[in-house]
């Protein structure tokens, strides 16, 4: 490896650096402290590509692993957009602005193209993988405001109103349906609970 190799390397991985430090907004929108950083959810994301992605044998677990490590990757020049930030940008705007922010940041690799094109593959969705990790991304959401909710949180209902199991969780993968179907269901039994750690008053 060339100094120069090394250099863009270690450049990129100090901004990738700054993801550890710039927490999911959108929890911040809803008066929690101490949030999940970016790279806390993506980590997330990355570890549930991995053990569900073993349940479908089918797919290129190289590519699916990737995909999730790049998914987000792009806030860290960016930040992280709240869903309300992306209503008023729109999709377009968005997508563009990571785009552009990924070539800077993996400008002078060899992979750059290669990498530029599976994150492609993830903001539209174009590849079993990249659909799974989407599905992935919102599994996860549900599961961390289910968190907060267990801590006494309960400002998360919006999270759960279009949990529908529809097309949108993906005929395509009815793991995840299952998966989110039985988030869905411990979020009702605590909710019942009428508390906020989930025990059961007696």
């Amino acid at each position: 490896m060339n100094d120069q190799r090394a250099a863009t390397i270690l450049d990129l991985h100090a901004r990738m650096l700054t993801l550890k430090n710039l927490p999911r907004t959108g929890w911040l929108q809803r008066g929690l402290t101490n949030v999940e950083s970016i790279a806390e959810h993506t980590f997330s994301v990355a570890a549930l590509a991995l053990v569900v992605g073993d349940q479908h044998p089918d797919l290129d677990r190289g590519r699916l692993l990737a995909i999730a490590l790049l998914h987000d990757m792009a806030e860290a020049l960016i930040g992280d957009l709240p869903a309300s930030a992306r209503r008023l940008f729109g999709a377009t705007v968005k997508q563009e602005a990571e785009r552009r922010a990924l070539c800077e940041m993996f400008e002078g690799l060899p992979q750059a193209e290669e990498y530029l094109a599976l994150w492609t593959e993830y903001a539209e969705g174009s590849s079993p993988e990249a659909r799974l990790v989407k599905a992935l991304d919102r599994l996860e959401m549900l599961s961390q405001a289910l968190a907060y909710e267990r801590t006494g949180h309960r400002a998360m209902a919006e999270f759960w109103q279009d949990v529908d199991f529809n097309t949108s969780w993906g005929d395509e993968f009815p793991f995840i349906r299952a998966l989110a179907a039985r988030l869905l269901s411990e979020r009702h039994r605590l909710i019942s609970h009428g508390n906020g750690n989930g025990v059961t008053c007696h």
